[in-house]
């Protein structure tokens, strides 16, 4: 989709009515929900198997997946699934869980990397109506236990990789009710503890236990309010809570994912027969994919936008520049997904072919440095860029901006989608506030979350009587219903009662040419409370020291806003599986530098 003109001939509103007119898609109903009215997409999908299953025999030859294989198959080994056999694969699965037991409603936990096995075990606890849940495969083993022993799934599907740390527990697993833990794959190479502990599905089921599946055996009743998902929260800080959304709050993604860059392309002019008409010729969309599916960045909007678009996904064991510009140049990528490190780290390296052309960027789950949509625009003129704003308890997006609305408004996170609502309140009476005060950020719509598993204290906190969920954002609406993110809560830096946002000091340090990655943090001061420090990371080939990026920021700082420490790390700054900076962690490392140098530091 390109856009090459910078002048609007349609305003949103105008956009959006076409959008939402009687007989698109995107069409809009009032539907009475939990007490109350709510607007709500027309067309959602009443629940995901009746999504996903067409999308899936539609696709036929085309390929979907384009996966590393797993140990011991060597670090470049990868496999090419259709979505035809993606279809098979997932019928034979479900098959093998049903024999094992499963059925509506019953949770199922996924422990794994991305590949091709994630997304058919997935599919396949749809297509027998169960509730797919979405286990970080990369936190600490402890953590896992716990995320495991909270929700109590009847089965655990591993990676082989999981299955060797997860051995030694599996017994306090089941002793806290969760279910046998399976792997999909050999373990052979595994010691024998390993191999005791740890099963390794072999699904060969019977015609008549496939035709069960294809039937939808045991799928009656299932609907919209059906239990769907459970995705954990990131868990920065403490052990991650368990988000349980139902049908219809998941499946807002199969239509609101596409919202935002169609009303982007009608602001420019477009014509909407045109955007829908099929294009038999054209080249299929490559997705490079280095988010995780089990956050809902990767499981809910990218793996959505696939199978919507037909599209193939390119998976990668972990982010790395190098391996990812190996993909991007073999895959023949022209959309990229993710955090905005990524794009960064993608536009900032020398070894992605100047000749290179994507179609699509569009990132979210952190905060992007208000420089880097420019560019990205400068690089790329006709590329669409698409920047999101959601939560896990919103199932991804939940206001997003794009094309050449984002270029202009490059410090937003844009409009909402129009199921979704949102408002700014003050932080302790709630209070709604006028335009342009900043306070929290309150969130409702189709797509919010139905609760945490078995933590009603923490769901009432959440989540108010009218549906409304506190994000724990900062930050303010303008004039024309733009929101922009001020900073988190817990982030927000107090110098003498002054409040400085960490994304003031950031976005300020990113306007240095030399700086890949940048993190503010308080740091004590027994004058001032707390002072700004900042940790950043360098570009390729760039040099820099504490002294000259001060000299370089200073100018662009309010006074209380300069940081008095900038530690310049040699290696990537730290972050979770999701791509988002630990702030935890940083707070740390600056802190304990600070300290040290606290005898000759100026107050």
């Amino acid at each position: 989709m390109s856009i090459t003109s910078s002048k609007y001939k349609r305003t949103r509103a105008e956009c959006e009515a076409i959008l939402t007119a009687p007989g698109m898609p995107w069409e809009l109903e009032r539907v009475f929900l939990d007490g109350r009215y709510q607007t709500v997409w027309k067309n959602t999908p009443p629940y995901y198997r009746a999504w996903v299953e067409p999308l899936l025999k539609a696709g036929g030859d085309r390929a979907f997946i384009s996966s590393p294989l797993p140990p011991p198959a060597a670090t470049e080994d990868r496999e090419t699934v259709t979505f035809a056999q993606m279809y098979e694969r997932t019928v034979t699965m479900a098959a093998w869980m049903r024999a094992q037991g499963v059925r509506q409603g019953d949770r199922v936990a996924i422990a794994a990397n991305n590949c091709a096995e994630w997304l058919a075990c997935s599919f396949a606890i749809h297509f027998l109506g169960g509730v797919a849940v979405a286990v970080n495969s990369h936190m600490v083993i402890d953590s896992m236990v716990y995320c495991l022993a909270h929700v109590k799934p009847k089965l655990v599907i591993v990676e082989e990789s999981v299955a060797k740390d997860l051995a030694p527990k599996v017994d306090k697993l089941r002793s806290k009710g969760v279910g046998k833990v399976w792997c999909w794959s050999s373990l052979d190479h595994h010691s024998a503890d390993v191999r005791k502990a740890i099963a390794v599905a072999k699904p060969n089921p019977s015609k008549a236990e496939i035709d069960e599946v294809v039937a939808g055996v045991g799928l009656e009743g299932i609907g919209p309010d059906s239990p769907c998902t459970i995705y954990f929260t990131s868990g920065t800080t403490g052990y991650p809570k368990a988000v349980l959304s139902n049908q219809r709050q998941n499946l807002h993604n199969a239509l609101s994912g596409t919202f935002t860059p169609l009303r982007a392309a009608l602001r420019v002019g477009a014509d909407i027969k045109e955007l829908l008409a099929p294009k038999p010729n054209v080249p299929q969309t490559n997705i490079l994919l280095p988010v995780p599916l089990f956050h809902c960045t990767g499981g809910q909007s990218w793996a959505t936008r696939a199978l919507s678009g037909q599209a193939m996904l390119v998976f990668m064991r972990r982010w790395s520049v190098k391996d990812a510009i190996s993909l991007i140049k073999s895959h023949k990528i022209n959309v990229v997904g993710g955090v905005p490190s990524i794009a960064t780290a993608l536009y900032q390296s020398p070894d992605l072919p100047k000749d290179h052309v994507f179609d699509t960027v569009s990132y979210g789950g952190a905060p992007p440095p208000n420089s880097l949509a420019g560019n990205l625009k400068k690089r790329w003129p006709n590329l669409m860029l698409v920047h999101g704003y959601g939560m896990t308890e919103t199932n991804a997006v939940h206001t997003a901006i794009a094309g050449e609305d984002y270029v202009d408004h490059p410090d937003s996170v844009g409009w909402v989608v129009p199921v979704c609502e949102v408002k700014i309140v003050h932080p302790e009476t709630k209070k709604e506030l006028p335009t342009g005060e900043v306070g929290l950020i309150f969130m409702r719509g189709q797509n919010v979350m139905s609760y945490y598993v078995d933590d009603p204290e923490a769901t009432a906190k959440a989540l108010d009587k009218d549906g409304w969920l506190d994000s724990g954002d900062v930050g303010c609406l303008d004039e024309d219903e733009l929101l922009y993110i001020r900073d988190r809560s817990k982030d927000l830096i107090i110098r003498g009662g002054e409040n400085i946002a960490s994304l003031e000091v950031e976005n300020a340090l990113y306007l240095d040419p030399r700086i890949a990655e940048a993190a503010a943090v308080p740091v004590p001061c027994p004058l001032m409370g707390e002072r700004v420090g900042a940790m950043v990371s360098l570009a390729p080939g760039a040099t820099a020291t504490p002294e000259s990026i001060m000299a370089e920021v200073f100018p662009r700082l309010r006074h209380a806003a300069r940081p008095v420490i900038v530690l310049v790390r040699p290696e990537p700054l730290p972050r979770n599986a999701n791509g988002k900076i630990i702030k935890t962690d940083v707070k740390k490392i600056v802190g304990e530098q600070w300290k040290e140098e606290q005898p000759r530091a100026k107050l």
